[in-house]
């Protein structure tokens, strides 16, 4: 069966790629008066969406400041802002199968019933046994556990009278309501090879976070191969991680580049040299600089088709505020020249 057509409110269009925010609702530094002032500023300074993480159980992985466990749940802070805004799209990066996917149908219906239908929906694997296994996921299982999770959700966002019979879920002959305001994307992110084949057969996106380039363009050529194949062009995000400043050097050196390398190694390509020691072997998984080097950054990203650009400055959430009025003061206006001016034709 045919997947339905569901229009991309993130996609690239004639003044370029669309941008939006990692919100600081984990860590430190996330407080009730910075979190609740984040959606009001993210849409005052133009960006187009404002984006969360999914944990059950989070703990810092190794490129993020250990000192904080504090994580609030995705749904209800985006339920939050999205009363606090009337333009942003609301979207995660992304749910996990800790919650049984009726329930989380049920959510994300709600969210858009009540924000006037401004929801993406990123979906993912997860990589945790312990937080699946809350969710009464064996690890073995996740991928299986995933695809049924992204098929219920979608099922039991458009239609009534739903039944499926899965390996790990199953509904038998529900009905939601209130339906979504407008058609919920659903995109499908991870690392793999695996995770392109999932987001080219079952969704209608594919969300990339902490992948150099060489990795990156692997990914990319084999979801090329399968878009070819059944004549759909999914769209395309990336989530890398941000750090920049006015001093060039210091806001390179302050990348955990090792960190990065030890979360991500199991699923990167290795470079020419054998190791990733640099940030330039890393470049895709992180742009770090001063504006002109992240204007640079993205610019890689638009050449290679992306729709949708995230901001995740969570090494800088102290200065959150700053870096996103840095960012669209210095860097947006430089990309929507610079994108103007491209010789690519927006796909």
């Amino acid at each position: 069966m045919s997947l339905p057509v569901v229009p991309n409110p993130l996609a690239r269009n004639a003044k370029g790629m669309t941008f939006g925010v990692m919100l600081p609702h984990f860590g430190a530094y996330a407080t009730p008066e910075r979190l609740m002032a984040a959606g009001e500023l993210v849409e005052r300074l133009g960006f187009d969406a404002v984006w969360v993480r999914d944990h059950l159980l989070w703990r810092p992985h190794a490129h993020e400041a250990a000192s904080s466990i504090r994580f609030i749940e995705p749904i209800v802070t985006l339920a939050a802002l999205g009363a606090r805004t009337s333009r942003i799209q609301l979207g995660t990066s992304v749910l996990i199968p800790t919650r049984h996917p009726l329930k989380l149908a049920q959510e994300l219906a709600a969210l858009s019933f009540l924000t006037g239908g401004r929801v993406v929906a990123g979906i993912g694997a997860g990589h945790g046994g312990d937080e699946l296994a809350l969710g009464g996921v064996d690890v073995k299982q996740r991928r299986i556990a995933v695809i049924e999770m992204i098929e219920i959700i979608r099922r039991a966002l458009s239609e009534d009278h739903v039944t499926v019979q899965g390996e790990v879920f199953s509904v038998d002959d529900v009905t939601l309501e209130p339906k979504p305001a407008s058609p919920i994307p659903l995109w499908f992110g991870g690392p793999s090879r695996t995770a392109v084949e999932i987001a080219a057969e079952h969704a209608d996106g594919y969300l990339i976070g902490t992948l150099p380039f060489l990795t990156m363009d692997d990914r990319l050529a084999r979801l090329h191969e399968l878009e070819a194949q059944s004549g759909r062009r999914l769209g395309l995000l990336s989530v890398p991680r941000v750090q920049i400043g006015r001093d060039r050097a210091k806001a390179r050196a302050a990348v955990n580049v090792a960190g990065l390398v030890e979360d991500g190694q199991h699923h990167w390509m290795k470079p020419a040299s054998g190791w990733w020691d640099t940030l330039e072997d890393v470049e895709g998984a992180v742009f770090a600089g001063e504006p002109g080097d992240i204007v640079d950054g993205v610019m890689k990203l638009w050449d290679r088709g992306f729709d949708h650009f995230v901001f995740d400055v969570r090494f800088q959430f102290e200065e959150f505020e700053s870096m996103l009025e840095l960012i669209a003061a210095e860097v947006v206006p430089e990309l929507r020249a610079a994108m103007a001016g491209s010789s690519r034709t927006p796909v």
